[in-house]
């Protein structure tokens, strides 16, 4: 998820709708092309119905554009990232009226580029698959949390399901050495677990050797020592978290938190 990844893109959105939609369709085997077009042009759903991005018309522009040309835009190049990193193909079946894509097995490995979509059987390990409920997408966890704080969250899904010992008796972790060369992950996306906290889908365990901020206890003396501070903890809470809609607890959890003296300085510089 690193290669289509984007801080404000919907390169992500569509990928996991994607294969919700599979999944939801088709409960095993393969799933084939996608039946739903870019544009619905008779009120039908369509994936300009089911993504949410900032498409904003420009109607001042040389050629007007409209807010649903340009999601319609965002898409269409979601699809392109997608056909680019092997999970995808593009404008599949007949010729006169083609599916607009196809999604392609999860490894975005060359060898299934001309193979559909595989739902994964119930008893796949821990190792290959990553649980997502159905209550990520509808209630709109998809749509208000940043890629960042999807791709940490689905890591931490990941650790706690291939460890559930662990994570179930004192959390699960992730070293620098895996975050960056396993997981893909930049500090900046690992800090996303501080909202991710916030909004009550996992928890970060208790550490005395930290303030109450995250930050390390007299962290320059202990590294003029050559001490290794131990990495954060994490439980990831129930899948019953995400049942609620997820602009209630995101709200409830900006309105909690307000901005630091700090962040207010910058907003007004």
């Amino acid at each position: 998820m690193e290669n289509i990844s984007a801080p404000r893109g919907v390169n992500l959105q569509v990928y996991l709708l994607g294969l919700y939609e599979a999944q939801t369709r088709k409960r095993d085997g393969m799933a084939g092309p996608c039946p739903l077009p870019i544009l619905g042009t008779r009120g039908e759903i369509s994936w300009s119905t089911i993504v949410v991005s900032a498409a904003k018309q420009n109607m001042q522009a040389k050629a007007p554009v409209t807010a649903a040309q340009n999601r319609s835009r965002q898409i269409k190049s979601a699809f392109k990232r997608l056909a680019d990193e092997n999970l995808a193909v593009r404008n599949i079946g007949d010729p006169a009226n083609p599916y607009p894509v196809m999604f392609l097995h999860e490894s975005g490995s060359p060898q299934f580029e001309k193979y559909g979509y595989t739902v994964p059987e119930w008893y796949e390990n821990s190792p290959s698959t990553v649980p997502l409920p159905v209550d990520f997408f509808r209630e709109g966890w998809v749509y208000l949390l940043t890629p960042a704080e999807i791709r940490m969250y689905l890591v931490l899904k990941h650790l706690a399901s291939r460890f559930p010992d662990t994570h179930g008796e004192r959390g699960i972790f992730i070293a620098e050495r895996e975050r960056q060369w396993i997981y893909g992950l930049s500090r900046d996306v690992y800090e996303a677990h501080l909202t991710l906290s916030r909004f009550g889908l996992i928890e970060r365990m208790e550490d005395g050797s930290r303030h109450s901020d995250g930050k390390a206890v007299n962290y320059s003396e202990k590294t003029a020592q050559g001490e290794i501070t131990s990495p954060h903890r994490f439980k990831v809470e129930p899948d019953s978290a995400l049942r609620r809609p997820a602009w209630e607890k995101i709200e409830k959890s900006l309105m909690n938190y307000p901005p630091t003296f700090e962040q207010m300085k910058r907003k007004r510089g």
